[in-house]
């Protein structure tokens, strides 16, 4: 086994970058999860009129949330 070069340490921290840029991109993308009174949870298609009516919904809570949080500093 050859010992590890410059190139081969930078070609594993780019490697590992990208994976975490990779996964933090996925977890941001949005989705609504729908739970039922059984506790059965499932996802609707973000291309329906409800799911985007539910985006929608959640962005201006979470736009109006920053707001007021900025204008208490």
């Amino acid at each position: 086994m050859k010992p590890r070069g410059r190139m081969d340490s930078l070609n594993a921290a780019v490697g590992d970058l990208a994976g975490a840029l990779r996964r933090r991109r996925v977890v941001r993308e949005p989705y609504v999860r729908l739970h039922d009174e059984d506790g059965r949870v499932w996802a609707l298609d973000l291309d329906t009129a409800e799911a985007e009516a539910l985006l929608d919904a959640a962005e201006a809570l979470v736009d109006a949330t920053a707001a007021r949080s900025e204008s208490r500093k």
